[in-house]
């Protein structure tokens, strides 16, 4: 080896510091830093987990809103079809009701209006018969007799009278 320049002794303290100087730089270098690349790499680990299991609890939480949501939505729509329905009851009975006061008041106005007729009726056959009477006497004072007169006169009061009650 000294043909080639290199010299045992020296050559041999420069391997031997070589290799002290890899097990200090293993032992106080190497060590740390893979350690440190470990804990660094356990909590990459641990933060993705936790990242995960936060996304599962998110996208849990996100369908137990949406299924609040949509059980709500069905309860509004069910609270409103009901209010609907109760609606159109009470406006059919409102109806109903107004029917039937209208028929009441017709019938009551029919029956008025009937009441008034044979009323009036009545009045109008009692003038018709003064009417009648006074006619048939000035024209059977002038033409008949005195008995041949009330003959008359009671047998047209029978005959009117008849009449009136039919």
């Amino acid at each position: 080896m000294e043909s080639l320049g290199i010299q045992p002794i020296p050559f041999l303290l420069q391997a031997l510091n070589f290799l002290i100087l890899l097990l200090v730089l293993k032992k106080f270098l190497y060590k740390p830093i893979l350690q440190m690349l470990a804990e660094r790499k356990k909590k990459i680990e641990e933060g993705v987990e936790f990242s995960e299991k936060t996304k599962a609890e998110f996208e849990k939480s996100e369908k137990k809103r949406e299924e609040i949501v949509s059980k709500a939505r069905a309860d509004a729509r069910k609270i409103l079809e009901e209010t609907k329905k109760a609606a159109k009851k009470q406006e059919a009975e409102i109806v109903d009701e107004a029917n039937v006061q209208a028929q009441e008041i017709n019938a009551r106005a029919r029956r008025d209006s009937e009441a008034l007729k044979e009323e009036l009726e009545k009045e109008l056959k009692v003038k018709a018969v003064e009417i009648a009477e006074k006619i048939v006497e000035k024209v059977i004072k002038e033409s008949l007799s005195e008995s041949a007169h009330k003959a008359l006169i009671d047998r047209k009061l029978k005959d009117v009278s008849g009449k009136l009650k039919a």
